[in-house]
Formats: structure tokens, C-alpha cells, sequence
């Protein structure tokens, strides 16, 4: 009895151990760290929906959209995790349609999506307004903050097709981002 008692006291302190690792990744802006980190004890972690949630807004900030599907499946049991979950459904779901929009020429008119401030569904947004159709690098002014521009255009890395967004402010580049 004392045995599994020191077992699961042990387990307990591994697993607050892991939260406060992740926790503190992300906390520093480390979000690439952060979400390979969360990958590598995913399949522990499953149960825990306050970690996986955090571990899809480190990938998230880390531009690593493609991580988000397990993600979004782990999410179910609380109103949070699914209002998480379809977040990250919507993001998505928004770059898998601009990625058929700019590679397949499909065009994707009179959607309507709700919109957040990710930069992603923010350039989604300026799409579904103005494809600009024959043009192979769309730009966009943001009408909130006519400092601030985005470029919109296809790119491949390491043979895999993708999606960059470029963001200027005064028209200088202060982020590149690869989805």
C-alpha cells in the first residue's frame, strides 16, 4: 500500500513538473521549444486539457499549424477545450482553403467565417475581400493601421508546398511567417 502511494505521489510530481516546464517555455516566448516539448509527452498528457491547450498555442505561435490536429481531437471534455479546439479547427481550416486558393486557382468567394486576430485569419480576411487573382504576391494594407502590410504567397520548403505571410510595418519587414 505505502508502495503505490509513493508511486502516485512520484507520478504527481512528474506530471506538475511537466505542466510548469511547458508553462514556463511558453511564458519566455520559447513556442517552438514549448511545442516540441508538448509533442514529446503528448501521448502522456492526453487526459490533461489545460496542457494540450497550451501545447496547441505554443505550436500556434510557432507557426506550426500542422501540429494542431491532434490537438483539436484531444479537446472535448470542457467548454473551454472545445472553444479551443474550434479555434483551431478555424485556423485550419483557413490556411488548408488559402492553400487551395493560391495553388489550385479554386476560388473560395462569399465564405463567411468569424474572425480573430490571428495573422493568419486576418490575411484570410483581406483574401476574401480582394483575392487579387493574377497576382502572384498579394498585398494587403491593414485598414485599422495603414503602417502595417502583409504579403500573402506561396513558397516550398524542403519540396513541401506552403503558405508565407510577410508583415512590414512602414514598409519595412519585421516577420516572416511559413505555414
Amino acid at each position: 500500500m505505502k508502495v503505490l502511494l509513493l508511486i502516485t505521489l512520484f507520478s504527481y510530481s512528474l506530471l506538475a513538473d511537466t505542466n510548469q516546464k511547458l508553462f514556463d517555455l511558453y511564458q519566455k516566448g520559447m513556442y517552438t521549444e514549448a511545442c516540441n516539448y508538448g509533442y514529446s509527452i503528448f501521448s502522456r498528457n492526453m487526459h490533461n486539457e489545460p496542457f494540450i491547450s497550451l501545447v496547441g498555442f505554443s505550436c500556434l505561435k510557432a507557426d506550426q499549424i500542422d501540429r494542431l490536429s491532434p490537438v483539436m481531437s484531444s479537446l472535448s471534455q470542457s467548454p473551454d477545450a472545445r472553444a479551443n479546439s474550434a479555434y483551431f479547427a478555424l485556423i485550419v481550416m483557413q490556411k488548408k482553403l488559402l492553400m487551395q486558393a493560391l495553388y489550385d486557382n479554386k476560388p473560395i468567394i462569399n465564405l463567411k467565417f468569424p474572425t480573430n486576430s490571428h495573422l493568419l485569419s486576418k490575411v484570410f480576411q483581406f483574401y476574401l475581400k480582394n483575392p487579387k487573382m493574377t497576382e502572384s504576391i498579394k498585398e494587403y494594407q491593414d485598414p485599422t493601421n495603414p503602417r502595417q502590410s502583409f504579403k500573402l504567397y506561396t513558397t516550398q520548403i524542403d519540396g513541401r508546398k506552403s503558405l508565407a505571410i510577410d508583415e512590414y510595418y512602414d514598409k519595412i519587414l519585421t516577420l516572416h511567417h511559413v505555414y
